[in-house]
């Protein structure tokens, strides 16, 4: 007896998985390799509640960090 199963939205899940978690491992390489010094990173979860991310080395670093990655989304996202 063969099970088939069909199921679209696992493939989608298990692809954005993947995607996210390149992300995820390019920045560590580039930390690794003394390229990243600071970051700070936006991420959404299931529910819709926000999390803000952030390894900086002071605050007002932080919030510019924040600033330029949401220029850079509106002007280059679109």
């Amino acid at each position: 007896m063969n099970v088939v199963s069909f199921d679209p939205q696992a493939k989608v899940n298990a692809e954005r998985k993947a995607e996210l978690l390149e992300v995820l491992e390019e920045m560590r390489k580039q930390i690794e390799a003394g390229e990243i010094k600071e970051f700070v990173a936006c991420s959404v979860n299931h529910d819709g509640d926000v999390q803000i991310h952030a390894s900086v080395l002071d605050l007002p670093g932080g919030v510019g960090l924040f600033e330029i990655g949401k220029i850079q989304l509106i002007q280059y996202g679109s």
